[in-house]
């Protein structure tokens, strides 16, 4: 099933001209690069990544840390 999502014209864009959003939370970048910006759903054409409240959250507490070099 796909949903269309907010049109990026509505939020600010960053000095690449992508909207930054939350993949998780869904909050946007405003135009200071902070988190603060609201979406109830995934912004269309949008630079996908992971807010700072995100990143502590799913994936630094409690992870543990896996050894890949072999």
């Amino acid at each position: 099933m796909s949903t269309r999502g907010d049109a990026p014209e509505k939020y600010p864009v960053d000095i690449n001209g992508f909207v930054r959003q939350c993949a998780w939370c869904r909050r946007i970048a405003d135009a200071d690069g902070q988190y603060r910006l609201v979406s109830a759903s995934l912004v269309h054409g949008a630079s996908h990544g992971c807010c700072e409240a995100c990143a502590i959250r799913f994936l630094g507490h409690g992870a543990a840390k896996s050894n890949l070099a072999a």
